[in-house]
């Protein structure tokens, strides 16, 4: 997910909104005439504060809430409304809300991650610390905001999460898939082990596409069972895939070996397999050998376009990818077990 909003620029406004008064859209009642201006200044009307707030409460519990600005959304039925949550922490607030179904799309609460001991349960803060002892033994992450998310009825990825940003750093917490931890940490290649960046590059020069760019930069990431060093650079032309416990390369890509000019292109050039099975198999297997360590000696071939996947009872499967030439620009292992580390 990309930040809606740097965190820097998120908490400078926290910062300034926290002087203002807030107006609790759950108690009109009790100053009607102020609720009044403030519903026809910001586009709301009641049945609109009422289900943004219930949003709100849904995920926090009953809070204190102000509405501080409405502006027309993405939708032409939208509108993005921002506000103020008050409780033992306080938190900005974005939603995005839909006039026409009445109904909020989404709900975002941004945090101070200094006042997280405040807002999030102690038993999941407990589980995301024991978490980053293993992840991040060197005590790297510095967290500057804490997000709680809501997306209901969002049709993939996260839909109802926390998530812990640090300064290229990220730490997802899947609410409805019992608190599974996704982190993405970004480092410099200078503080990245030699011995893996070695390994990365030589990979690449194994693939065998002329054409590479540097790496720029490494991301240790942990996704569901997955975690791996991610050897990137800035354009993520090529990459490689690198087991955190194993040391073991998972995955290599260059994009430079993609040589059609487009969709039709494409399905043009690969409407018939560049490689028959048996091809395939002896381009594929001096370089399998030596990324992944395994023998493709009685393994089957399956055809989809150009992608190729050799599997093989009781063994990792290889799935790899082929330019016009018939020559291998992606190759990866999928284990057996399904944890690449």
């Amino acid at each position: 997910m990309n930040k809606i909003k740097s965190v820097t620029a998120t908490l400078a406004a926290i910062t300034l909104l926290l002087s203002a008064t807030p107006i609790s859209a759950a108690t009109q009642s009790n100053s009607s005439a102020v609720i009044a201006n403030t519903q026809a200044s910001l586009n709301l009307d009641e049945t609109a504060l009422k289900r943004l707030t219930e949003a709100i409460t849904a995920l926090v519990g009953k809070q204190t809430v102000q509405f501080t600005s409405s502006n027309p959304g993405l939708g032409s039925d939208e509108l993005s409304v921002e506000g103020i949550v008050k409780g033992a922490a306080t938190a900005m607030s974005s939603q995005v809300y839909n006039k026409k179904e009445d109904r909020v799309e989404s709900t975002i609460l941004i945090y101070q991650a200094s006042d997280i001991h405040k807002f999030m349960d102690n038993a999941l803060r407990l589980k995301i610390d024991s978490f980053l002892k293993s992840f991040d033994p060197k005590e790297t992450f510095k967290p500057d905001a804490v997000w709680r998310v809501n997306h209901p009825g969002k049709e993939s990825g996260l839909n109802n999460y926390w998530v812990i940003w640090g300064e290229h750093q990220s730490v997802y917490i899947d609410i409805d898939n019992n608190n599974e931890i996704t982190a993405s940490f970004t480092y410099a290649l200078q503080n990245a082990d030699a011995s893996l960046t070695n390994k990365a590059r030589n990979a690449l020069k194994t693939l065998g596409i002329s054409q590479k760019k540097a790496f720029d930069y490494v991301l240790r990431q942990q996704n569901g069972k997955d975690s791996f060093w991610n050897y990137r650079d800035d354009g993520d032309i090529n990459h490689v895939f690198i087991g955190a416990k194993t040391g073991k390369v998972w995955a290599v890509q260059n994009d430079f070996g993609k040589d059609w000019s487009g969709y039709k292109d494409f399905n043009k050039s690969f409407a018939k397999p560049k490689l028959s099975k048996s091809q395939a198999l002896s381009a594929a297997s001096p370089k399998v050998k030596s990324l992944f360590g395994i023998q493709l000696k009685g393994y089957t071939v399956t055809i989809k376009e150009n992608q190729y996947t050799f599997t093989k009872k009781g063994a990792a499967t290889v799935v790899g990818e082929v330019n016009k030439k018939g020559v291998f620009y992606s190759l990866e292992v999928q284990p057996l077990n399904g944890m690449r580390n």
